[in-house]
């Protein structure tokens, strides 16, 4: 075994012969794959227990960084008692979820609308209440529709998640936990306060860099105010004019119209002129009741100039707007469509307060005319084609799917590490395999429906890489399973399918953005989109999985179950050895196409951006690599270490950079995204797991 390696034809044909009696007998591979403890070398024997030691070692420190990063990004889910609450029919969530909405220049339906408002002030899509002594969850249209008709209740619901609890504590409110998740209601007592102080700091930003504590005061006061919007977007239909009888004129024949916002807003040019005249016949003074009722009518107007973009505009105009400021424009001239904007203010007058009985026909009738109305002015537009389509992709919930059938994957070839031989073997790796496919089937499915929803190819910003990026690399590993029929490539590619899928959720999830939103202008070429980018980001995902193959031969070249195997040690080297050269070509092609791509857009080819140079980086290293092992330079352990290096560097080209906010790139600008740092952390220890097998094989082969 410590001879030099004959390289004559004999030892060539020896090879020949022993790959045609591995691809007859397929179980002497598996058999070979772990080396029970007895066929170790002596020293590896003696060493076993100091080997296990390190393996425990290791992982335990690893599997902690892990954990530490998980828990770092989830808040314990709070339970709020709202004993009030009555959940909405699901025929009510069916249409509401339809109802178009323009938002961040698209029209979307209002079920991902609210889907991203709950996002980024819960942090999670599902809030839980306390109601009639049961636990229930209230989804994200249900928060929405909570909002919009019945405020007092949302009022009540946990719906704001607070990462630093001593920016409320400053202000003299009692938190308990540091993490937490709190109510309107929670927060109101120190309301004033909290808008004050997030005002001046709103003014103190333009003359210096805010501290984190005081970025994150004014970022909370920013979501309250949001949720407000929504909050009293409706309350002239619910709560109307409120004007006392006795300041109505005797020979009013119906007291009740008076009271509706859409009747007052109907004669507001003949308002305007009768408050015009009394303030002439009375040296400039507005009488009282016309004074209050003047400053109802501004009052709704303002509350209603924010919050849903749900009303189509009466013109050629392709902006969407709250009514409020539909409104404005009427008063001010910029437009004559008074008949239709009224129309809307009485069919939402009818509406809110029928939903105080949310399970009635007449709500359920109502709702429906008015989504259907809104669809038909969407479709004469020719937007909102793909709503029905959009909603059906997450109710599918593809991601979830796939990384369940991953994880159920990745715990089959774990059960068939222990049974490798015999028909149970065979089963259990085809079962294994079974799964495998189901998960990425999902997984394909879901980029190809989400790329039917954009109309663009899968990747256009930097949340669409990481679904991408997993699909390349478990594909990759699964062909590379299908040749060799080892099951490692298998195992790897399950437990890359839930690293990869973990992550977009948690980026999902944190981000809180709607990521099928346009792209920036110099993004919007479908050309580019389906060569540059999608030629780097396989680059990524082939030197993620080399990073992931080496990591996987270290920890096994420590536990010594692989140190009499010399067949698998080389088949696993070249493996990465491979796809390093794989990630070589697609990265290159990628940046030469990026750089003609800058040269289009830009009007230069290369001008050292981060992100550019990131790319540049898995080039070069990715070259390294390859010369050093054509010059004798690195054999196994070499290579494994830099395949370990590289996926540092994939991860700063791929997302670190994203976080400096510097450069043209400024379309994957991100903010936290600290889990970079976890990654780099369980990288080193993986480079400290290599070297500590390195120095413990090179001590037995010494002895």
């Amino acid at each position: 075994r410590d001879q030099p390696r004959s390289r004559g034809l004999g030892d060539v044909y020896k090879r020949q012969a022993l790959s045609l009696h591995y691809a007859e007998h397929p179980q002497v591979i598996q058999s070979c794959v772990m080396t029970p403890p007895s066929a170790l070398p002596n020293l590896a024997q003696k060493n076993l227990a100091l080997r296990w030691g390190l393996v425990i070692f290791f992982l335990i420190l690893e599997f902690a960084l892990i954990g530490y990063a998980i828990n770092g990004s989830r808040i314990p889910p709070t339970v709020k008692k709202v004993p009030a609450y009555e959940p909405w029919p699901e025929s009510v969530l069916e249409v509401a979820s339809q109802i178009p909405v323009q938002s961040g220049g698209r029209v979307k339906p209002l079920s991902t609308f609210a889907r991203f408002e709950l996002l980024q002030l819960h942090g999670s899509l599902k809030m839980k209440v306390e109601t009639r002594g049961k636990t229930m969850k209230v989804g994200a249209t249900e928060w929405l529709l909570d909002c919009l008709f019945r405020p007092e209740i949302a009022n009540q619901l946990p719906v704001f998640r607070l990462d630093n609890s001593e920016i409320v504590t400053n202000l003299g409110l009692k938190v308990d936990k540091l993490r937490t998740r709190l109510s309107f209601e929670d927060i109101f007592p120190i309301y004033d306060k909290l808008m004050q102080r997030g005002q001046e700091l709103t003014r103190e930003s333009e003359n210096r860099e805010l501290e984190m504590k005081e970025k994150q005061l004014t970022e909370f006061a920013q979501q309250i105010l949001s949720y407000q919007a929504l909050t009293s977007a409706l309350d002239f239909a619910r709560n109307g004019m409120q004007i006392p009888t006795e300041q109505l004129p005797p020979a009013v024949e119906n007291p009740e119209s008076l009271q509706k916002f859409s009747h007052w807003m109907a004669i507001l040019p003949e308002v305007s002129e009768a408050i015009r005249s009394a303030a002439d016949a009375n040296n400039g003074e507005i009488p009282e009741a016309m004074r209050s009722t003047l400053g109802t009518i501004e009052e709704f107007i303002t509350k209603t100039r924010f919050g849903l973009n749900w009303i189509p505009p009466y013109d050629e105009s392709e902006e969407w707007r709250p009514l409020g400021r539909t409104l404005t424009d009427l008063i001010e001239g910029k437009s004559a469509q008074w008949e239709p904007a009224i129309a809307d203010l009485q069919t939402l007058e009818e509406l809110a307060p029928l939903a105080q009985q949310p399970d009635s026909k007449a709500f359920l009738d109502v709702l429906t005319a008015w989504q259907e109305d809104l669809t038909q002015r969407s479709a004469d537009r020719g937007l909102g084609k793909k709503i029905p389509t959009e909603i059906t992709y997450y109710k599918r919930s593809y991601f979830k799917y796939a990384l369940a059938f991953f994880i159920l994957s990745f715990v089959i070839c774990a059960v068939g590490w222990l049974v490798a031989q015999g028909k149970m073997g065979t089963w259990v790796q085809r079962f294994a395999g079974i799964t495998f496919l189901i998960a990425v089937g999902f997984l394909v499915w879901g980029i190809v429906h989400r790329s039917l929803v954009t109309g663009r190819p899968p990747v256009g910003n930097l949340y669409d890489t990481i679904p991408f990026i997993t699909a390349g690399a478990v594909i990759l590993l699964g062909l590379g399973e299908l040749i060799t029929r080892r099951r490692l490539l298998l195992s790897l590619a399950s437990f890359f399918g839930m690293v990869g899928l973990f992550l977009a959720f948690r980026f999902e999830y944190g981000d809180a953005k709607d990521h099928m939103d346009p792209l920036v202008a110099v993004l919007n070429s479908n050309y580019w989109l389906s060569t540059h980018v999608v030629a780097v980001t396989l680059g990524y995902s082939g030197g993620l999985v080399a990073c992931f193959l080496s990591q996987v031969y270290v920890h096994l070249r420590l536990a010594g179950v692989i140190e009499g195997n010399k067949s698998f040690q080389r088949f696993v080297t070249r493996a990465a050895y491979g796809i390093v050269g794989f990630t070589l070509v697609f990265s290159l092609v990628g940046t030469v196409y990026g750089g003609i791509w800058a040269n289009d857009s830009w009007g230069r080819f290369w001008g050292w951006d981060p992100k550019e140079n990131g790319a540049l980086l898995i080039v070069l290293w990715a070259l390294l690599i390859l010369h050093a092992r054509l010059g004798g330079w690195l054999r196994d352990w070499g290579i494994h270490f830099c395949c370990i290096f590289m996926g540092m560097v994939v991860a700063f080209s791929w997302w670190h950079v994203n976080m400096l906010e510097v450069g043209l790139h400024s379309y994957g600008f991100i903010s936290g995204g600290e889990v970079i740092w976890f990654f780099y952390g369980a990288e080193v220890l993986s480079l400290g797991v290599g070297l500590a097998a390195y120095l413990l094989h090179r001590s037995e082969k010494k002895g």
